[in-house]
């Protein structure tokens, strides 16, 4: 902990009063009603209000949605897709880029909280809803293990599917970032620092 002193100046004389300023204490909370410019790295482009970053790099889930929550705090995550068509111009783009995509897939905004108990349960997109849209063939599947040793808790959008996958969080694959102002939601944090091993 380190202290402060505040200097005030009073009429002729000085007045000092010690303050604390604690390094430990947790970041208030962003105010979304702060205006704010998305980095100018957005520029993948996609329509809608929101803008987007495309990374090609390899990371495990959880370092590449670090990476988005940190390019502008409070207003930056890994993209939640809310719609079918939403996730069909994402596999579009996931599919376009010449110099290709670490792993042919990328990560996107979905985590599963560690209390679920069948492979199709308990998914929360970034934002903190329910994660029940855009799922294909027989996914979510846990790898086929009916979610007994949740190896399969985070999820990936793969080039030439435009379906969301559930895939184990320490595979390299790229990520879309997505710029709206909101923050990622607690209750997904909270999953992704769980399922973090």
């Amino acid at each position: 902990m380190r202290v402060a002193w505040i200097i005030l100046i009073t009429g002729c004389g000085f007045q000092s009063q010690p303050g604390v300023l604690d390094d430990t204490a947790p970041a208030a909370a962003p105010d979304a009603s702060v205006p704010y410019t998305c980095p100018t790295s957005y520029s993948a482009n996609l329509p809608g209000p929101s803008h987007y970053r495309l990374i090609v790099e390899g990371h495990p889930a959880w370092i590449q949605s670090d990476t988005c929550a940190g390019d502008l705090p409070g207003k930056t995550h890994l993209v939640v897709l809310e719609t079918q068509d939403e996730i069909s111009e994402v596999a579009a783009l996931v599919s376009a880029p010449p110099m290709g995509i670490a792993g042919n897939a990328i990560w996107v905004g979905g985590v599963q909280q560690r209390t679920a108990v069948l492979p199709g349960t308990n998914w929360l997109r970034f934002d903190g809803e329910p994660l029940t849209l855009g799922w294909g063939g027989a996914e979510p599947n846990d790898k086929g293990n009916g979610e007994l040793d949740h190896e399969e808790q985070f999820v990936r959008l793969e080039k030439g599917k435009a379906y969301l996958q559930d895939s184990a969080g320490n595979g390299n694959y790229g990520a879309l970032c997505e710029c709206d102002g909101k923050p990622l939601a607690m209750a997904a944090t909270m999953a992704i620092d769980s399922n973090h091993q």
